[in-house]
């Protein structure tokens, strides 16, 4: 047959239409764009009508907008772009010209069009219902949870949110393959986004009930909010049974676990992870969500048990993601926060440990036996050197013990600095808060909070000036950088920096600037104290992921998502940028096979150590380029590396919550310290180097008098 899809028309499917080119009962064209003919109707629902179509041959779907409003048409000029740019099996396909705009006969209003390629299938709820509303089984749900966290993965990477996750937008195809439909609901995260939401603006509300989070619900989602709507999908898979049939309202909780006996307790423990109230309790990327599915898929196989710390079910519980002991004996509970987007260790003063956005960008938390991302692709082999392990150590230096435990953060303390002076360590926590500590009493001396919003990603970022004068952090999600004055605790100056989020910040060593990098792939230098920018560049590699500033102020090292590093020139006195000084040497360093998480110069400039998602600490000559040592102590990924004031050890801090010290000049291993029960989210050393500072997602930070 063909379908008539003008609004108006009286009798639309109209069986004597089908050889026409016109419709019968209003003129409109049947034959739309001069090659799709309508077929039938496949549903209505939201906004939009679905359409088949022949295009030529070959079957698709056509979604007609039925509201003209600015909004509506808006949400579905967004749906096109998305589409558009997203390649992945299970997203159906759009290509360029697939959007138009149709004009019905005897019509001034243009109704807008959209053809897609043609998923087929049933949807999930279909699929309960053909299936007699039986749960799927735990191997079942690993792999739809697998694939569905992929296909999240390309959204999220193109710096977009899904919005409505919930059984009837998942096909499942005939080859048992997962795609998502209906994007639209789409939106693109931006740091001006972000912004608002922090600042009480709401979005256009779109929530299915049951699956939407609370914040979506109020007009405010964010990327996580996809997570929830993922858990709760999970929820009415395993159980059968719609969401809110669990939902106690004197409690507040969803009560389903009852409902699905036949699965692990770490599954159910996972699916509560994802449905946390609020977004920064969930996983923060992809990638998280990957390697927790990994350790209950392993743990499965080797028919080990996991023991998870937990607490009574009440809604503002913290579920921890498994891990595994590494000694592969008895299984113990690690309290660790999982959700980890890519922060970077800076230079000197400044340690920082891997963020990720998006997104955004983004890391793991397990110990070191969950294999991390997938090494990327080089063109070029990497450079061999000789790799020094902690299971030797050059000789048995006496043992280092703590000399103060700093408790006081509610959440992972995420970076600290020292002072110039020595006597103030800062400390910054997913909290939302920075605190200054007296270290001769081992006390809070000031507790300084940026104005974040509730349930807002908190990323607690810091960097010290050398004259000890400012502090800057980034401490939330909208992309902008604190600077403080570090003796007061005022806030001098908020500083909109990167649209796409801040992921690293150091200052020179002057303190006459400070530079941020972002997902995005852009680096933007700053003056301080005023914050006005001085230059935006991009050194096209990827998104940044660690920046250190050399001690001399004279070159750029950035740490990239794609494992490489670069070293540039960078001279702002006269407001050039790396990628203005065409005529300077700029130097790639190959070795890493995963994302860069920490860059630090020593002080002398001559040596860059780098911290890397491939478990390894790699030392560079500066002036060459060459690579001198791999460190590595199979303790898992490296979040941060910290040199002494003198140059002669480096401190590492890893997954598996211990530190290492190394010698700078051979490589070897010195010391390893078992330092905290969760991840060594950063390290750094006071300026006489016989004080080390390490902060933990176990939210406390410990001091070290080294001999």
């Amino acid at each position: 047959m063909s379908y008539c899809i003008n609004p108006k028309c009286p009798k639309p499917a109209d069986p004597l239409n089908a050889q026409n080119r016109i419709c019968r009962h209003c003129g409109s064209a049947l034959f739309i764009q001069g090659r799709y003919r309508v077929t039938g109707l496949l549903g209505e629902g939201g906004f939009a009508k679905t359409f088949e179509v022949d295009d030529r041959g070959t079957p698709k779907v056509l979604k007609v907008l039925q509201l003209g409003q600015s909004k509506a048409v808006s949400l579905f000029q967004r749906e096109a772009d998305v589409l558009q740019k997203l390649r992945h099996p299970g997203i159906p396909r759009v290509e360029a010209g697939d959007y138009f705009t149709f004009s019905p006969r005897h019509s001034t209003a243009e109704v807008h069009c959209l053809v897609m390629q043609k998923i087929e299938g049933c949807n999930l709820e279909e699929w309960l219902n053909h299936k007699q509303h039986k749960p799927i089984s735990q191997r079942q749900a690993l792999d739809w949870l697998r694939q569905l966290t992929e296909i999240l993965r390309e959204i999220h990477s193109h710096q977009y949110f899904h919005r409505d996750i919930k059984p009837t937008n998942i096909m499942l195809q005939p080859g048992g393959k997962l795609a998502l439909i209906d994007f639209g609901s789409v939106r693109q995260v931006s740091g001006t986004y972000l912004a608002k939401m922090g600042v009480g603006h709401q979005g256009t509300i779109i929530a299915s009930k049951g699956y939407a989070p609370p914040e979506q619900e109020n007009g405010h989602p964010v990327p996580q909010s996809d997570f929830f709507a993922l858990g709760r999908t999970f929820v009415h898979l395993l159980t059968a049974r719609h969401p809110l049939e669990f939902y106690d309202a004197f409690t507040d909780e969803l009560r389903w676990r009852q409902a699905a006996p036949h699965i692990s307790p770490e599954l159910a423990d996972f699916i509560d992870y994802l449905t946390q109230r609020l977004p920064g309790q969930r996983p923060q990327n992809t990638q998280v969500i990957l390697q927790c599915l990994g350790a209950i898929d392993q743990a499965g196989q080797k028919s080990r048990s996991f023991i998870v710390h937990q607490k009574s079910p009440k809604a503002s519980h913290h579920p921890h993601p498994p891990t595994l002991s590494p000694k592969g004996g008895k299984i113990k509970a690690r309290k660790v926060f999982s959700w980890k987007m890519p922060l970077l260790a800076l230079s000197g003063l400044v340690l920082l440990p891997g963020l990720a956005w998006t997104q955004v960008k983004i890391y793991p938390y397990l110990t070191s036996i969950i294999p991390s991302e997938s090494p990327p692709k080089f063109t070029q082999s990497p450079p061999k050197a000789k790799i020094a392990t902690a299971a030797i150590p050059v000789s048995a230096p006496a043992p280092i013990s703590p000399t103060k435990t700093l408790a006081g953060h509610s959440q992972d303390v995420r970076s600290v600095a020292f002072s110039p002076d020595g006597k103030t360590l800062a400390s910054g926590s997913l909290d939302g808060t920075i605190k200054l500590w007296d270290l001769a009493k081992g006390q809070t001396r000031q507790t300084l909070k940026a104005d974040t919003a509730p349930g807002e990603m908190v990323y607690s970022l810091l960097a010290i000036s050398p004259d000890g004068e400012i502090l800057a952090s980034n401490s939330g999600s909208r992309g902008s950088i604190e600077i403080w004055n570090l003796k007061t605790g005022k806030l001098l100056q908020e500083v909109q920096a990167q649209t796409a989020g801040v992921a690293a910040i150091a200052i020179s060593p002057n303190g006459d600037i400070f530079a941020t990098g972002s997902p995005d792939g852009t680096i933007q230098l700053w003056n301080l104290p005023g914050g006005t920018q001085i230059n935006s560049f991009s050194l096209h590699i990827g998104p940044v992921q660690a920046l250190a500033i050399s001690p001399d102020g004279q070159t750029l090292a950035t740490g990239f998502q794609n494992g490489s590093i670069k070293l540039s020139p960078l001279n702002p006195g006269n407001d050039s940028s790396p990628e203005d000084n065409q005529g300077l040497s700029h130097t790639i360093l190959v070795g890493h096979v995963n994302k860069v998480h920490t860059v630090a110069f020593s002080p002398d400039g001559k040596i860059l150590a780098t911290g890397s998602a491939d478990n390894t600490i790699r030392l560079w000559d500066v002036a060459t380029g060459k690579l001198r040592h791999t460190l590595s102590n199979s303790q898992g990924i490296i979040y941060s590396v910290a040199f002494t004031g003198d140059g002669d050890i480096l401190a590492s801090g890893s997954a598996s919550g211990q530190i290492q010290l190394w010698n700078v000049a051979t490589g070897a291993a010195i010391k390893n310290l078992p330092a905290h029960s969760g991840l060594v989210e950063s390290v750094a050393f006071s300026p006489d180097g016989r004080t080390l500072a390490s902060a933990s997602t176990d939210k406390t930070i410990k001091i070290w008098a080294l001999p």
